[in-house]
Protein backbone atom coordinates (compact mmCIF):
# COMPACT_ATOMS: atom_id res chain seq x y z
CA UNK A 1 0.00 0.00 0.00
CA UNK A 2 0.83 3.81 -0.72
CA UNK A 3 2.05 5.30 2.71
CA UNK A 4 0.39 8.58 3.46
CA UNK A 5 1.71 11.30 6.05
CA UNK A 6 -0.37 13.11 8.09
CA UNK A 7 0.97 17.16 7.95
CA UNK A 8 0.23 20.40 8.92
CA UNK A 9 0.38 22.60 6.26
CA UNK A 10 0.84 26.76 6.39
CA UNK A 11 -0.17 28.38 2.89
CA UNK A 12 1.99 30.29 1.50
CA UNK A 13 -0.22 32.69 0.23
CA UNK A 14 -2.77 33.93 3.14
CA UNK A 15 -0.37 31.81 6.02
CA UNK A 16 -3.95 29.75 6.85
CA UNK A 17 -2.96 26.59 8.65
CA UNK A 18 -4.49 23.09 7.55
CA UNK A 19 -4.37 19.31 7.48
CA UNK A 20 -2.97 17.76 4.44
CA UNK A 21 -2.05 13.93 3.55
CA UNK A 22 1.42 13.63 2.22
CA UNK A 23 2.69 10.74 0.12
CA UNK A 24 5.97 9.23 1.02
CA UNK A 25 5.35 6.28 -1.22
CA UNK A 26 3.29 5.55 -3.96
CA UNK A 27 2.43 2.38 -5.99
CA UNK A 28 2.92 3.28 -9.36
CA UNK A 29 1.70 0.02 -11.34
CA UNK A 30 -1.52 1.68 -10.19
CA UNK A 31 -2.22 3.57 -13.29
CA UNK A 32 -4.39 6.50 -11.24
CA UNK A 33 -1.47 6.66 -8.86
CA UNK A 34 0.92 6.55 -11.82
CA UNK A 35 -1.08 9.70 -12.90
CA UNK A 36 -1.04 11.72 -9.71
CA UNK A 37 3.15 11.94 -10.56
CA UNK A 38 2.44 11.99 -14.38
CA UNK A 39 0.17 15.06 -14.10
CA UNK A 40 2.55 16.74 -11.29
CA UNK A 41 -0.75 16.40 -8.73
CA UNK A 42 1.10 14.33 -6.27
CA UNK A 43 1.37 16.14 -3.09
CA UNK A 44 -0.26 19.01 -4.21
CA UNK A 45 -1.83 20.81 -1.34
CA UNK A 46 -4.80 23.18 -1.70
CA UNK A 47 -5.51 25.78 0.83
CA UNK A 48 -8.70 25.36 1.99
CA UNK A 49 -9.06 29.12 2.68
CA UNK A 50 -7.68 31.11 -0.50
CA UNK A 51 -7.69 28.17 -2.89
CA UNK A 52 -3.95 28.70 -3.83
CA UNK A 53 -2.31 25.44 -4.73
CA UNK A 54 1.29 24.54 -3.41
CA UNK A 55 3.46 21.40 -4.47
CA UNK A 56 4.96 20.58 -1.45
CA UNK A 57 8.55 19.45 -1.37
CA UNK A 58 8.37 16.47 0.48
CA UNK A 59 10.89 13.34 -0.99
CA UNK A 60 8.73 10.01 -1.72
CA UNK A 61 9.55 6.83 -3.57
CA UNK A 62 7.89 5.80 -6.54
CA UNK A 63 7.54 1.83 -6.65
CA UNK A 64 6.35 -0.44 -9.37
CA UNK A 65 6.92 -4.05 -7.74
CA UNK A 66 5.44 -5.35 -11.57
CA UNK A 67 8.65 -3.93 -13.05
CA UNK A 68 10.98 -4.53 -9.75
CA UNK A 69 12.23 -0.74 -10.31
CA UNK A 70 11.54 2.42 -7.50
CA UNK A 71 12.87 5.76 -8.16
CA UNK A 72 13.07 8.52 -4.96
CA UNK A 73 12.15 12.25 -5.03
CA UNK A 74 14.26 13.74 -2.97
CA UNK A 75 14.65 17.59 -4.15
CA UNK A 76 16.57 17.89 -0.46
CA UNK A 77 18.83 15.31 1.30
CA UNK A 78 16.53 13.62 3.30
CA UNK A 79 18.43 10.71 5.76
CA UNK A 80 15.45 8.84 5.89
CA UNK A 81 16.08 7.50 3.15
CA UNK A 82 19.27 6.23 3.77
CA UNK A 83 17.46 4.13 6.67
CA UNK A 84 15.36 3.07 4.65
CA UNK A 85 17.35 1.80 1.54
CA UNK A 86 19.46 -0.10 4.63
CA UNK A 87 16.36 -1.83 5.74
CA UNK A 88 15.72 -2.62 2.13
CA UNK A 89 19.45 -4.29 1.77
CA UNK A 90 18.82 -5.70 4.96
CA UNK A 91 15.24 -7.47 4.40
CA UNK A 92 15.67 -7.97 0.47
CA UNK A 93 19.08 -8.20 -0.38
CA UNK A 94 21.89 -5.67 -0.93
CA UNK A 95 21.21 -5.22 -4.85
CA UNK A 96 17.61 -5.07 -4.99
CA UNK A 97 15.73 -2.66 -6.54
CA UNK A 98 14.22 -0.86 -3.20
CA UNK A 99 17.46 -0.54 -2.04
CA UNK A 100 19.54 0.71 -5.09
CA UNK A 101 16.32 3.00 -6.25
CA UNK A 102 18.56 5.85 -7.51
CA UNK A 103 17.37 9.16 -5.86
CA UNK A 104 16.40 12.28 -7.87
CA UNK A 105 16.34 15.59 -6.85
CA UNK A 106 14.60 17.59 -10.51
CA UNK A 107 11.14 16.79 -10.36
CA UNK A 108 11.30 16.59 -14.25
CA UNK A 109 14.05 14.22 -14.30
CA UNK A 110 12.91 12.42 -11.80
CA UNK A 111 9.54 11.64 -13.72
CA UNK A 112 11.50 10.94 -16.99
CA UNK A 113 13.97 7.91 -14.81
CA UNK A 114 10.30 6.64 -13.77
CA UNK A 115 9.66 6.51 -18.01
CA UNK A 116 13.43 4.92 -18.80
CA UNK A 117 12.21 2.25 -15.77
CA UNK A 118 9.44 1.20 -18.16
CA UNK A 119 10.49 1.41 -21.53
CA UNK A 120 13.59 -0.98 -19.83
CA UNK A 121 16.01 1.59 -20.77
CA UNK A 122 16.45 0.58 -16.94
CA UNK A 123 16.62 -1.92 -15.39
CA UNK A 124 16.05 -2.40 -11.65
CA UNK A 125 16.57 -6.23 -9.43
CA UNK A 126 13.82 -8.29 -8.27
CA UNK A 127 14.09 -8.73 -4.53
CA UNK A 128 15.31 -11.76 -2.88
CA UNK A 129 15.35 -12.79 0.86
CA UNK A 130 18.54 -12.18 2.83
CA UNK A 131 20.74 -14.74 4.13
CA UNK A 132 19.99 -13.84 7.76
CA UNK A 133 16.31 -13.75 7.25
CA UNK A 134 16.42 -17.27 5.17
CA UNK A 135 18.45 -18.21 8.70
CA UNK A 136 15.62 -17.12 10.47
CA UNK A 137 12.81 -18.74 8.65
CA UNK A 138 15.16 -22.02 8.58
CA UNK A 139 15.65 -21.64 12.57
CA UNK A 140 11.71 -21.41 12.90
CA UNK A 141 11.10 -24.40 10.68
CA UNK A 142 13.53 -26.89 12.79
CA UNK A 143 11.92 -25.41 15.85
CA UNK A 144 8.11 -26.52 14.40
CA UNK A 145 9.42 -30.30 13.71
CA UNK A 146 11.39 -30.47 17.25
CA UNK A 147 8.00 -29.32 18.78
CA UNK A 148 5.77 -31.51 16.38
CA UNK A 149 8.36 -34.86 17.55
CA UNK A 150 7.72 -33.82 21.01
CA UNK A 151 3.64 -34.35 20.87
CA UNK A 152 4.04 -37.17 18.48
CA UNK A 153 1.44 -35.13 16.53
CA UNK A 154 0.90 -35.09 12.62
CA UNK A 155 -1.20 -31.60 12.88
CA UNK A 156 1.87 -29.30 14.06
CA UNK A 157 3.92 -31.33 10.95
CA UNK A 158 1.00 -29.94 8.59
CA UNK A 159 0.98 -26.23 10.42
CA UNK A 160 4.79 -26.38 9.68
CA UNK A 161 4.04 -27.05 5.68
CA UNK A 162 1.00 -24.58 5.58
CA UNK A 163 3.42 -22.09 7.04
CA UNK A 164 6.08 -22.69 5.07
CA UNK A 165 4.17 -22.00 1.80
CA UNK A 166 2.28 -19.21 3.54
CA UNK A 167 5.66 -17.72 4.23
CA UNK A 168 6.77 -18.18 0.61
CA UNK A 169 3.50 -16.75 -0.63
CA UNK A 170 3.71 -13.80 1.71
CA UNK A 171 7.13 -12.87 0.59
CA UNK A 172 6.21 -12.90 -3.07
CA UNK A 173 3.01 -10.62 -1.80
CA UNK A 174 5.08 -8.16 0.09
CA UNK A 175 7.62 -7.91 -3.03
CA UNK A 176 4.62 -7.29 -4.88
CA UNK A 177 2.98 -4.78 -2.26
CA UNK A 178 6.16 -2.92 -2.01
Amino acid sequence: MSKRIEAKITCPRCKHQFDYTLYRSIWGEYPENRELVMSDKINVAKCPSCGDSTKLVFPFIYTNAKQHFAVWWEPEYDPQIDKDSAGYANMLGEGNYLATAPRVRDWDEFKETILKFERGELKGKPGTMSSGMEGQMKGFLKDLEKKNKKQNSGCLGMVAAIITVAGGLGYTLFQIIL
